[in-house]
């Protein structure tokens, strides 16, 4: 099994979010085979997933506008 990371993410404005948001959902899914995770309200939100594997979180890491914290 691959070694998984805990990480946070966001966007860098409510644009990136609308153009991105369906896509880093889908990778999330994909990688950690749930649908649910934490995110706040705001906009664009910050949301901590369950742990992702470094290949999910470098998908994410291409996607511009979309920041992820993964220290």
């Amino acid at each position: 099994m691959s070694e998984r990371k805990t990480i946070y993410y966001t966007f860098d404005s409510p644009e990136s979010w609308q153009k991105h948001n369906r896509t880093v959902t889908e990778i999330i899914q994909g990688d950690a085979g749930i649908d649910n995770w934490i995110c706040n309200r705001a906009l664009p939100p910050a949301c901590h997933p369950p742990p992702l594997t470094t290949a999910a979180i470098e998908k994410l890491k291409t996607l511009d506008g979309v920041i992820v914290s993964d220290d």
